[in-house]
């Protein structure tokens, strides 16, 4: 198991063999991230009309074929039929596919793991495919600790980060501003934050800049 984070894939193509309440839901949580994906089922959950309406899914009403998904980037297969599921995932491996196979992710390439985001935070947790249930509930007890406070302090620590890349021309002293930053008292206290930035400007002036 190799754990990576995929950008830009909101222009990829994305697809998801399956129409039932599963693939819903699967399809709300590619939503988080932008993502439009494309899925083939013979029949759709009334929801996901709903979101094709909405110009959010694209559905093609079929059985799904190998053809449907050859080119596709990613796939995700939540059939209740587990023939096709396994037919489709063996092909998709064999042609270097990343391809996710719910109920047998052993049979897949990739896995997506239970996920909370607080802004620019992305916090996900796999148990391998042992136990989709435990790494939920390993999820929720971690963003407990990594509440809402975070999104703001997130952004905080990236504006002192593109600063400090900018202007500060040490290391030795970049790395200090950088290790100060993740001080608690600046996810805790705005006007710490301010403070902090103040004085950063201050002591390396927007002048200064690194050619």
């Amino acid at each position: 198991m190799f754990p990576i984070m995929l950008e830009n894939l909101d222009e990829s193509n994305i697809f998801l063999v399956g129409g039932g309440h599963v693939a819903y839901h699967k399809v709300l949580n590619l939503h988080r991230f932008g993502i439009h994906p494309t899925l083939i089922s013979p029949e759709f959950h009334p929801s996901l009309a709903e979101l094709e309406q909405q110009g959010t899914v694209t559905l093609i009403t079929k059985e799904a074929e190998w053809e449907d998904v050859a080119n596709a980037f990613l796939t995700l297969l939540v059939t209740d039929n587990e023939v096709l599921n396994d037919h489709l995932a063996k092909q998709l491996k064999r042609a270097g596919k990343l391809v996710v196979h719910a109920s047998n992710p052993s049979l897949g390439t990739a896995q997506i793991p239970a996920v909370t985001t607080r802004g620019k935070l992305i916090i996900s947790v796999s148990t391998s495919g042992a136990s989709p249930s435990l790494a939920k509930k390993i999820r929720s007890e971690i963003a407990e600790t990594y509440d809402e406070r975070y999104e703001d302090y997130l952004d905080f620590l990236a504006d002192i980060r593109q600063y400090v890349k900018k202007y500060v021309a040490d290391r030795v002293e970049r790395r200090s501003w950088l290790k100060e930053a993740i001080e608690p008292i600046y996810l805790h206290n705005i006007e710490e934050r301010q403070t902090f930035l103040d004085e950063l400007k201050q002591t390396f002036p927007v002048e200064q800049t690194i050619s």
